[in-house]
């Protein structure tokens, strides 16, 4: 049975959720969303207009400030873009059974098995998707069409905006051989300055090597390479993967050498990620800190738990336990803070509580749930860390 997948990607989502959600950005073409113009952070999205200056995902704001002046930066909400891409899996299961959301703004959908339905092409039912997208979301997307999920994922990029793109079976090298080599997964900028010094920019070149030859040039990696030129990439999806982690970090906006302001924010950024883990029903066993030194030195270090949870307190012990060790390497080093963050990994699906479990987790589960009570009523600020509640009283 032939794959046919296609991916489905959200155009500007993170822009066009905050021009949804705050209609006095709706007039606005050079839209930067991800932080605010004096912010140290990066930019989740940019209007096609603003992406005219060179503003991409992940650049930071300075730097985008400095390419475009005239925009308008604006920090959107986590819970908008994820209630909007709730809202658009909810439009894309009515298509498919398997539906594998990749991130907030892209998903795979599995066509295997509709050749019948669907004998020449799968245009139209893209066509058509794309289109209830717009209708009942308002947000727009492009979708490409491919025998697995890499075609289908370069297909839907060399489609936007609202664009489609399907590559049949066997047209897959004649697609690739077009396209630079930094498109290619894994290929990143250092990468693909490394290929470019070897004299290897195109998909093409690539393509008209032997593997031996690729081999002697690149070593090891050669083979993964080659394979991913002639289009070969994985064609199973399974709707029942969960995702790999529950993250938040932020970039400050002041480098900080103070551990008690740190442990303060770190105890919000873990409520967040506990919060998520319940609301997904999931829990994670393995805990992770990051810290950005205030001369971009990264330091992450992690730490496995005897049991998986989703409970604030045993995810902030365990997050400042982590960073009470890396801090003194940045005292050592004597540097300030500029990034701080947190990750709850190896997840797991949630399952009814012990009825044996100790007492004090019965009260810090039932403690938890009515904190989301309110938080979902009030919104998260309602209910404060207590970290974070002394640290802001001491400043008060």
């Amino acid at each position: 049975m032939a794959a046919r997948i296609l991916h489905v990607d959200l155009d500007a989502f993170f822009v066009e959720v905050c021009r949804q959600r705050h209609p006095e950005l709706r007039g606005i073409e050079l839209l930067v969303v991800g932080g605010r113009r004096d912010s140290r952070g990066v930019v989740q999205s940019a209007s096609y207009a603003a992406r005219r200056f060179g503003i991409h995902a992940g650049m930071p704001i300075g730097q985008a400030v400095r390419l475009c002046p005239e925009a308008t930066f604006f920090r959107g909400s986590f819970p908008h873009y994820r209630d909007a891409s709730r809202a658009v899996r909810a439009v894309l299961q009515r298509f498919s059974p398997t539906v594998v959301m990749a991130s907030l703004d892209e998903a795979y959908l599995d066509f295997a098995g509709t050749d019948r339905l669907y004998p020449v092409s799968l245009l139209p039912v893209a066509e058509r998707l794309r289109d209830e997208v717009r209708r009942e979301t308002g947000l727009d997307c492009s979708i490409g069409i491919g025998p697995n999920r890499m075609v289908a994922k370069l297909a839907s990029d060399s489609a936007k905006p609202r664009g489609l793109m399907e590559v049949r079976a066997g047209w897959e090298e004649g697609f690739l051989a077009g396209l630079p080599l930094r498109a290619l997964p894994g290929i990143g900028p250092k990468t693909a300055a490394r290929l470019a010094e070897l004299g290897l920019a195109e998909v093409h070149q690539v393509q008209a090597m032997t593997e031996d030859g690729l081999e002697r040039l690149l070593g090891g990696e050669a083979r993964a390479l080659k394979r991913r030129a002639h289009g070969h990439g994985g064609a199973t999806l399974r709707a029942e993967r969960l995702p790999r982690s529950v993250s938040r970090e932020t970039t400050l906006s002041r480098d900080l050498r103070d551990p008690e302001e740190l442990e303060a924010i770190l105890a919000l950024l873990t409520a967040r990620v506990a919060g998520q883990l319940r609301e997904e029903q999931l829990v994670g066993r393995t805990v992770t800190l990051k810290l950005r030194h205030d001369d971009f030195h990264t330091v992450t270090r992690r730490r496995t738990l005897e049991t998986a949870t989703d409970l604030d307190g045993e995810l902030y012990q365990a997050a400042r336990a982590l960073f009470r060790g890396a801090f003194a390497d940045v005292r050592r080093r004597n540097r300030g803070v500029r990034l701080i963050g947190v990750a709850a990994s190896n997840l797991g699906v949630a399952a009814e509580a012990d009825l044996f479990e100790p007492p004090e987790r019965q009260r810090l589960r039932e403690l938890s749930s009515a904190v989301d009570k309110v938080r979902e009523k009030y919104g998260f600020s309602s209910v404060t860390p207590a970290a974070a509640l002394r640290f802001r009283r001491r400043d008060d």
